[in-house]
């Protein structure tokens, strides 16, 4: 447990690894949905590494944290990775 907050499951972070036709739909469910966030704070979210591929282009090791920014206009850039143990 992070005691980061309240837990919200969002389907756009479901893998589609058996249904790859999903990974368009899915991905741009996800952009839409960063793009309204408030992100005044961090924001931590946990998935599958298709979802991170897709979203970031970023291949992660398993455990692996990619660190994101969104810019004003709700481009995101990927700022670093961070492997855990």
């Amino acid at each position: 447990m992070l005691g980061l907050g309240p837990v919200q499951e969002l389907p756009a972070l479901n893998s589609f690894f058996e249904t790859p036709e999903r990974r368009n739909d899915q991905t741009l469910d996800l952009r839409d949905w960063l793009a309204s966030e408030d992100l005044n704070e961090p924001l931590v979210l946990v998935t599958h590494q298709v979802n991170i591929t897709a979203l970031t282009r970023v291949y992660p090791t398993s455990g692996e944290l990619v660190v994101v920014r969104r810019s004003e206009s709700g481009e995101l850039s990927v700022l670093g990775t961070l492997e855990t143990e």
